[in-house]
């Protein structure tokens, strides 16, 4: 780990200090004033690099030198050389504004009216983290409609320390529509946490891509970023493009992703309050539902009953047998087998989530195998972790009544493979139930994973 003056030389470094220089600094800050040979020697350099260096540094204002003889250098706290360079810094941009309008305003410099635009597609090669941030800003300043922000993992980090922050809120005042996907945890909610509401956010799991996409017309792309979010960024590299054919392209893609993803506010829940909340996307079936139930239900006195609606099956009563709320379900075209599947995988990876904080995969399945024998439901038994073949034995999950019941067996297996795909992304193949003694309301049945 990195000591804290490893640390003020590595920020020294991005405000544009060479190491060398930035060692110097940190090495008079901490020793009285000392001669160029003395401090060579303490930061490993010689005499005359130190002294030329000292110099350098001190015609900059972030070193100080003595009036006797030999001269002698001290340094100054380390916030006052940060203000320094950030007056410095201040300095040459005014300058460079002051230069840019003074062109602009002579018109006996040919040079400056040429029109440059064109309608070709064009693509460029951004280099170093720093110009690709200050190219977003840009691009995000003169949005009209609407922005898509790609975070992938860390994006937001290098978004909120660049002045595309600012050029986000002003879009955002423009009435500019903002869209972010992102793969969001525990170590970055609380920055998203701290963007306006209007901004929409959506996470998606893995999700890797880094951009800025604007009104269809213009894309910065991320193609390499370094791992750690806290490095410089020297080494990032990004195209700009400007394509309408492939900007549209890119934008379908975007929203078929932005489908697929979760809103903010169920991930949000899942990871700090261990609890799902997004909605349950249920299959009822095959066929319009509306045909299923007009054709099913007569009215009035077409039949006699002791209820005021009746189901019936080409003109004629359904008549149940023991099984009537699932047999009364597929009567209107409802498979409730795939109902009570949904249901149940739903169930297992909330029970999954609610048992995240258990890191070690044994410890977890150790949980579930007690809980699930607690509540009556069997005895779990695992071939591996992660496992590959889930069996329960001694289930009772029919009641007794296997032929009535299978609603339940339904539940309990599909709870099962709501854990595994939670908590290890497997999705359960196939799976098989035998009711071995109905009688004590017994029966055995496994899982089998996808390799």
């Amino acid at each position: 780990m990195p000591n804290s003056n490893d640390q003020v030389i590595e920020k020294f470094i991005e405000a544009g200090l060479e190491e060398k220089h930035a060692k110097l600094i940190i090495d008079l800050a901490c020793h009285p004033p000392s001669k160029a040979s003395e401090i060579g020697k303490r930061v490993g350099i010689s005499r005359m690099d130190a002294y030329n260096s000292l110099r350098k540094l001190q015609e900059q204002g972030l070193v100080k030198a003595t009036l006797d003889k030999p001269i002698r250098f001290f340094g100054m706290k380390i916030e006052e050389v940060f203000q320094q360079i950030i007056r410095i810094r201040e300095m040459d941009l005014r300058r460079i504004q002051h230069n840019l309008e003074n062109l602009s305003s002579n018109s006996e410099i040919a040079i400056m009216s040429v029109d440059q635009s064109s309608e070709e597609d064009t693509f460029s090669v951004l280099k170093d983290r720093h110009t690709i941030m200050a190219t977003i800003e840009s691009v995000v300043a003169e949005s009209e409609k609407q922005i898509w922000l790609l975070l992938g993992r860390w994006g937001i980090l290098h978004v909120l320390r660049s002045g595309a922050k600012k050029a986000i809120a002003d879009a955002l005042s423009r009435g500019v529509e903002i869209k972010i996907v992102a793969c969001i945890d525990k170590k970055t909610i609380r920055f998203f946490d701290s963007l306006d509401d209007k901004i929409e956010i959506r996470h998606h799991e893995d999700f890797n891509l880094n951009g800025v996409f604007v009104d269809e017309e213009v894309g910065i792309q991320f193609v390499h970023t370094e791992d750690t979010p806290s490095g410089r960024g020297k080494e990032d590299t990004a195209i700009l493009i400007e394509s309408g054919m492939l900007l549209t392209a890119q934008s379908e893609l975007l929203k078929i992703q932005w489908k697929a993803a979760k809103s903010y506010k169920s991930i949000r829940s899942k990871i700090l309050d261990g609890v799902m909340t997004e909605p349950l996307r249920l299959s009822l079936g095959e066929g319009s539902f509306y045909e299923h139930f007009r054709n099913s239900l007569l009215q009035g006195n077409t039949v006699k009953s002791t209820s005021n609606a009746t189901l019936s099956k080409n003109g004629s009563e359904i008549k149940f047998g023991t099984n009537v709320e699932s047999e009364s379900l597929s009567a209107l075209g409802i498979d409730s087998t795939i109902l009570f599947e949904h249901i149940g995988t739903r169930i297992g990876q909330e029970l999954a989530v609610k048992l995240q904080h258990i890191v070690d995969d044994s410890k977890f399945w150790e949980t579930i195998i007690q809980e699930w024998s607690d509540m009556g439901m069997g005895n779990i038994e695992i071939d591996s972790l992660p496992p590959t073949k889930v069996i329960v034995k001694d289930g009772s999950a029919c009641g007794g009544n296997p032929n009535s019941s299978k609603l339940f067996c339904d539940l309990d297996e599909s709870v099962l493979s709501g854990i595994l795909l939670e908590r290890h992304g497997i999705k359960v193949t196939t799976s098989k139930r035998e009711c071995s003694d109905v009688k004590n309301c017994s029966c055995f049945y496994e899982i089998i994973c996808e390799e």
